[in-house]
């Protein structure tokens, strides 16, 4: 595994969000680009926040964060996702990620990380690999109103 140096910086523009686009199908494919900005719209008005990894030109990965508060942990910071581009994973960047997650958590004063996978994902061990523990199930239902 032969890590770039990448930098990671907020994404400000919708130019940033529209270029992370790709990226997030990679995760999400049936996500058709109107529902994305409608999403990304509300999204960032309650508190998310993505951060997208760069080597050179290239967007190779990206982070969705969300700080929240609630009666169970107190402040947490929750991890909506982590995608490395196709072509650019085994090189490393889940774990810069993961460890840029970790330092700005700590920068906002929070001292708790928390995510969900969806069942069987292969992405668990790079997780498990980095410190975090599995701690509880998820959970989800479909409401037609």
């Amino acid at each position: 595994m032969t890590t770039e140096t990448i930098t990671i910086r907020e994404a400000r523009s919708d130019t940033d969000y529209h270029r992370a686009y790709p990226v997030i199908r990679q995760l999400i494919p049936d996500l058709d680009m109107q529902t994305y900005a409608q999403r990304v719209f509300v999204a960032r008005a309650t508190g998310y926040r993505m951060f997208i990894a760069e080597a050179g030109e290239d967007l190779v990965g990206l982070i969705g964060m969300v700080p929240n508060h609630n009666i169970h942990d107190g402040f947490v910071t929750y991890i909506e996702h982590v995608v490395v581009d196709l072509k650019h994973r085994g090189k490393g960047y889940g774990v810069k990620l993961l460890e840029f997650a970790e330092a700005r958590a700590l920068e906002d004063g929070c001292g708790l990380l928390q995510l969900d996978t969806e069942e069987g994902a292969r992405v668990d061990n790079l997780y498990l690999k980095n410190g975090y523990r599995r701690t509880g199930s998820y959970f989800s239902k479909a409401l037609r109103g």
